[in-house]
């Protein structure tokens, strides 16, 4: 789209990289900024480092909640960053519907409400967790596994350990 937009505007492509750097969020700015002289003036270059850098919708919805206006930066700048990170973040898991965000965000939600046991449990899968529908199930399914397990499980009964271990001082 920005290549589009440079060339209607007829923007020359020496410049592409000057006009993109601020429409980018600050952190990914930096990133190009870091880059050699000649990789980060070079357009072309420029588009391989999007694609290496790439952020996933996981990521984005990460920066998205815990992104800090910077001392130097201004209300507009922070707010556009923001914007651009909850875009990316829905874009990136395909809610284009109001139904879709709004299960995306409930489904966060329930998300932040459970323990990092879980959330370990479910590694691989979590981000791709974004129906609220979907994510009961496996709550209800690791909850029923989990209780199932524990009532199989021998227990010695607490005063028993007790007295085990004052026997042996």
């Amino acid at each position: 789209m920005f290549e589009r937009l440079a060339k209607q505007a007829e923007i020359l492509e020496n410049t592409w990289v000057t006009n993109l750097l601020g429409l980018l969020p600050y952190d990914v700015a930096q990133l190009i900024a870091r880059e050699p002289d000649e990789i980060a003036n070079d357009y072309g270059e420029v588009k391989i480092l999007f694609k290496r850098y790439k952020l996933t919708p996981e990521k984005f919805r990460q920066k998205f909640f815990i992104h800090n206006k910077d001392l130097g930066s201004t209300w507009k700048n922070f707010a556009y960053e923001l914007r651009s990170f909850f875009n990316e973040w829905v874009n990136g898991v395909e809610a284009d519907s109001f139904e879709k965000l709004s299960d995306l965000i409930i489904t966060d939600q329930k998300k932040r409400k459970v323990s990092q046991e879980v959330k370990d449990h479910f590694i691989d899968d979590w981000s791709k967790l974004n129906s609220p529908d979907d994510l009961v199930e496996k709550l209800d399914d690791y909850d029923t596994l989990r209780s199932t397990l524990r009532s199989k499980r021998p227990r010695k009964e607490w005063h028993y350990i007790k007295q085990d271990s004052l026997k042996d001082d």
